[in-house]
């Protein structure tokens, strides 16, 4: 299978068929930046993703700590939404926002934590009682 099918087929799996068509249009759409997106699908996705060694649970949980370090929450909650989808649960994401605490800091990890707390509004995933609209450490 050539890097974009691999890409394609990983895409699909990870993301849901919606996103998957809105990465693959914008990198078939020959306008600013849909280089950038092929390159995305079929390296990143096609080439990295698909490689042996690490299951893709393990490779949600890397993805997710560099774009903490990086303090990158629209690719944080992406990540973030396909962690789930590889079927990580929210108590090993919030276990990965605590390990990274050390080694990035309360800021890094608080942005995060503000992208975390928007994907599981989104995902109707927050079914504590207790829950009254604050999320992390404000």
């Amino acid at each position: 299978m050539e890097r974009r099918e691999a890409g394609e087929k990983i895409i699909r799996e990870m993301m849901g068929e919606e996103t998957a068509e809105r990465l693959l249009a914008s990198a078939g759409s020959g306008t600013f930046g849909s280089a950038v997106a092929g390159y995305a699908i079929d390296q990143a996705f096609g080439e990295i993703w698909t490689r042996p060694g690490l299951d893709r649970k393990a490779r949600s949980l890397v993805s997710m700590a560099v774009m903490i370090a990086l303090r990158q929450p629209n690719e944080f909650a992406i990540h973030m939404n396909i962690a789930l989808n590889n079927g990580l649960t929210l108590d090993e994401i919030e276990e990965a926002l605590i390990q990274t605490l050390p080694y990035v800091g309360f800021p890094a990890v608080a942005t995060a934590l503000a992208a975390a707390g928007k994907v599981i509004q989104e995902r109707g995933l927050d079914q504590n009682p207790d829950y009254r609209g604050h999320r992390g450490l404000l």
